[in-house]
């Protein structure tokens, strides 16, 4: 799909509405969720260091020709930390997903917001299942996997059209995607 499936309407003033955290479904096995998958081309893999008591603001771009943006892991300033956290992010080759490694633990509150805008891609029976890109699109959540391969979907906002936005509770591999089976 070539632009955004446009997640949200516009409010007045012309900036879409922030929807608040909707409830998120419980966990799932990966086999049964559709996880987004993306064309284009790949972003690279991101490797920042974020020094003692401060926070970061890390953007993961898509390369050339269109550079649009992929991820944003928002690292909020620790004033407790007297050492750096060197962070990677290694984004998924294929579908709208990371995996975020750091040498540290990290502070409380980080967040990630995935733009899928461009280059979305509807698994093999999203459609059918969600009735169309919409239906599907209205459905995803972000979602940590586990070490024994459940998506926990987590608490997930929409500041904007085809933006998701979670708290993450530290490093790990996150997906963007939905459950195959009705909640």
């Amino acid at each position: 799909m070539g632009a955004g499936c446009g997640g949200g309407g516009k409010g007045a003033a012309g900036v879409a509405p922030v929807e608040r955290a909707a409830a998120a479904p419980g966990a799932a096995v990966i086999e049964a969720v559709f996880v987004l998958e993306s064309g284009g081309t790949a972003p690279e893999d991101t490797v920042v260091v974020v020094p003692a008591g401060r926070g970061r603001v890390i953007l993961v771009r898509r390369g050339a020709p269109d550079n649009s943006l992929f991820a944003r892991i928002a690292i909020p300033p620790d004033s407790a930390r007297a050492d750096t956290i060197r962070v990677t992010v290694r984004p998924r080759p294929g579908v709208y997903g990371i995996d975020l490694e750091s040498d540290r633990p990290l502070p409380a509150g980080v967040t990630l917001t995935i733009s899928y805008a461009l280059h979305f891609v509807a698994p093999a029976g999203a459609r059918d299942r969600y009735g169309s890109d919409l239906g599907f699109e209205r459905a995803l959540y972000l979602g940590r996997v586990s070490a024994d391969r459940q998506v926990v979907f987590l608490p997930t906002t929409r500041p904007g059209s085809d933006l998701l936005v979670a708290t993450i509770p530290g490093v790990g591999r996150y997906l963007v995607s939905a459950p195959k089976e009705p909640r």
